[in-house]
């Protein structure tokens, strides 16, 4: 996508913050490279402390991920691994027993886990979860639901019950704008989204539930503050606690920030 072929920088992503009332994010990889890793950290570093920490990326199924984990040792800004596992098979990562030692190893080195899964991936994603109890393990963008405002998935909506019983598994309410589909041009509006996340939050409940802007990746179908103010209009009818739960309160418990 040409629009996402460039360097996305600290500046633009503070022009995109303004009057946000966004504090500190946690930036989150997008390529299975080390070299974003630093990029990553090094933006941070010039962010004046909006960036918090990140998430990056490691080669989980390699025999020498310890070794590759060990050069962050004492870097406290990385925070945790993603693996974009939607778009490959499951036997590469989520029936793979080097991809499961890879977890073990996150775990023993108290880093999270960003777990990205197309919908028809939810099932195996439960399985994955459940070999790994004492992983803390956030749900990308709601399992990436395909969203028609005419026929809502009733499947993914039972693999999200079902994966929401693991008490170690968090939600992250993320990409939807993106999960539109043929309507994605239109202005995103709250109603299309509310069956997807009342699902989620009943699921979840807010305190395992945090905010995510998918920026710079939601500017195909929306922008930032746009999205924002959906998510502020989904959230609208809970308690101010749980409202601060998405908000921040949820991320700064799984990020140990």
């Amino acid at each position: 996508m040409k629009a996402l072929q460039q360097d996305y920088r600290i500046a633009e992503f503070e022009h995109a913050l303004e009057f946000s009332g966004v504090d500190q994010v946690i930036s989150v990889q997008s390529r299975r490279s080390d070299r974003e890793n630093h990029f990553l950290l090094e933006e941070a570093r010039k962010s004046d402390n909006l960036v918090a920490g990140i998430v990056g990326w490691a080669p989980l199924d390699s025999p020498e991920l310890r070794v590759f984990l060990d050069q962050y040792l004492h870097e406290p800004m990385l925070k945790g691994v993603r693996e974009i596992i939607s778009g490959s098979s499951t036997e590469k990562f989520l029936n793979n027993p080097d991809f499961d030692q890879g977890i073990t190893e996150l775990t023993r080195q108290n880093l999270a886990f960003d777990l990205l899964v197309s919908e028809d991936q939810l099932a195996a994603a439960i399985a994955f979860a459940d070999r790994h109890p004492n992983q803390r393990i956030v749900l990308n963008h709601c399992g990436c639901p395909q969203i028609d405002p005419e026929t809502f998935s009733a499947s993914w909506a039972r693999s999200i019950r079902e994966l929401a019983r693991r008490p170690h598994i968090y939600c992250k309410l993320s990409g939807l704008s993106g999960q539109i589909g043929p309507i994605a041009s239109r202005p995103i509006h709250s109603q299309i989204i509310r069956p997807y996340f009342d699902t989620v939050c009943h699921a979840f409940g807010p305190q395992r539930m945090m905010y995510g802007s998918d920026w710079p990746v939601c500017n195909l179908a929306t922008t930032y503050p746009a999205w924002l103010n959906t998510v502020d209009d989904l959230i609208i009818s809970l308690s101010e606690h749980e409202q601060k739960a998405i908000h921040q309160d949820t991320a700064i418990g799984f990020y140990q920030l």
